[in-house]
């Protein structure tokens, strides 16, 4: 009996140490993690003028709940280290709201990088540390505050069906920049219809494929908002775009043998708005924005189509195109277009990226120069390849989701809108199977994937 009465004791004394540890630093085991605003966390590239902050709580005790917060907001790191709210502080607020708490500070300017953090209350009254320091930087947060302008290649729209069929290069733009202070930042604000990539200095900006999102373009069109500051260098740069239809220039092919797309979506040539902005040591700032002083000229992607694939002729390739050493001898300026009547939106929802690589199961000859490659599951995805041979041979992959007895693939397994007999319209494909090309340059091992 002493000695239960002893280990009773030591227990008891073990409980009152715990919780008089958390109690004396000012902790009651619940602490904030995942800081979001506008559901994203560090959003690069809002327009709401009143962004609502949201966070969720841990505890290393049981049955605790927010009784109060406190956030604090500031335009500058150095003061939200200093836990200063220069832009809004909200002081203790007696609510267990942790979701949607809208910004109610200073009005928030155009371009600007706010910080902010959270201190949350529990049943006790006693708070949580300060969470780490979050971030959310605004856009264009009027219409004036775009400067760019829809441009294109100038090229016409075809006015019979069975010519959107023919080759058709997509443009690529460029523009030289000259930064001729140092730069501490800069942002690209780009919108291409119908895909877009973009480049600076050679290296694509940005992980985000088959941008922008597909809306209905009379109503919403989207763009990005990418930090370039590591693209960008003092002295000269160079900006550039290649283009893709996308959804914004459809085939006019027949669906089920009778649907138009083109009859009922906003359609034009491929076209981009973009906007350049780079802040300075000095303070100051210069715009880059998409207009006539940009240069075009036709690139190697001379048939795309989201349902009937790319066809890539690498001997088109403009060697070192999106660089400051490009040969712009066959360049022309571009051309200020319409461009669709949707009004701008930052794309909030997450992109399409690259996930993951799927490397075949089986590679099968099944008669010569023909080979089925079984990538083992089904996937959305593009094929990636590498291959070497002589300059003007073709490459065609074609898509699947089975094969057939003799081991060749059933094509009829992904065909576009049930196009299986000459049903497609005006110069459609008798089939409307998915298919990628890739003509060879010739020089050595060549990696493409579409």
């Amino acid at each position: 009996m002493v000695l239960f009465k002893k280990i009773n004791f030591a227990l008891a004394i073990l409980m009152l140490l715990q919780f008089g540890s958390l109690h004396a630093a000012g902790k009651t085991g619940l602490e904030t993690e995942r800081l979001t605003c506008e559901y994203i966390v560090n959003p690069l590239g809002i327009e709401v003028l009143k962004p609502r902050l949201s966070w969720t709580m841990v505890s290393s005790i049981r049955n605790q709940q927010q009784t109060a917060y406190e956030l604090i907001v500031s335009d500058n790191l150095a003061d939200i280290k200093r836990r200063k709210g220069s832009v809004w502080s909200t002081g203790k607020i007696a609510s267990s709201q942790s979701v949607h708490v809208a910004y109610d500070g200073s009005p928030l300017k155009a371009f600007t990088r706010y910080y902010w953090r959270v201190k949350v209350y529990g049943n006790n009254g006693a708070s949580s540390g300060w969470s780490e320091p979050q971030w959310f930087e605004t856009a264009m947060l009027k219409a004036s505050d775009w400067q760019g302008k829809w441009i294109g290649d100038g090229s016409k729209q075809f006015e019979k069906d069975e010519d959107f069929y023919k080759n058709d290069p997509m443009p690529l733009l460029r523009k030289t920049i000259n930064a001729e202070k140092k730069i501490t930042a800069a942002r690209l604000y780009i919108s291409g219809l119908g895909y877009y990539e973009a480049f600076v200095n050679g290296k694509k900006v940005g992980d985000h494929v088959l941008d922008p999102g597909w809306t209905s373009y009379s109503k919403q069109v989207l763009y990005s908002v990418y930090d370039i500051t590591p693209h960008m260098k003092k002295g000269l740069n160079a900006a550039g775009i290649m283009l893709g239809n996308g959804w914004y220039n459809p085939l006019p092919l027949r669906f089920w043998g009778g649907i138009n797309m083109r009859n009922a979506l906003v359609s034009g040539r491929p076209c981009v708005k973009a906007m350049i902005r780079i802040q300075y040591a000095d303070g100051s700032t210069s715009i880059v924005p998409t207009d006539e002083s940009w240069q075009t000229t036709t690139g190697p992607i001379i048939r795309n189509s989201i349902f009937l694939g790319e066809h890539h002729d690498a001997r088109a390739e403009k060697e070192n195109w999106n660089t400051i050493n490009a040969n712009t001898t066959d360049w022309k300026n571009a051309v200020v277009v319409e461009g669709p009547k949707g009004t701008l939106s930052p794309q909030m929802q997450p992109p399409i990226r690259v996930t993951k690589i799927i490397k075949p199961v089986s590679v099968n000859e099944v008669k010569p120069g023909v080979f089925i490659f079984d990538m083992g599951q089904n996937f959305a995805g593009v094929a990636r390849f590498r291959v070497k041979g002589p300059a003007g041979t073709e490459v065609k992959v074609r898509y699947g989701e089975d094969k057939y007895a003799d081991g060749s693939l059933n094509v009829m397994t992904a065909v576009a809108g049930q196009i299986k007999g000459g049903n497609g319209g005006p110069g459609a494909p008798h089939i409307a199977w998915q298919e990628d090309s890739y003509i060879l340059k010739g020089s050595g091992i060549e990696e493409w994937s579409p």
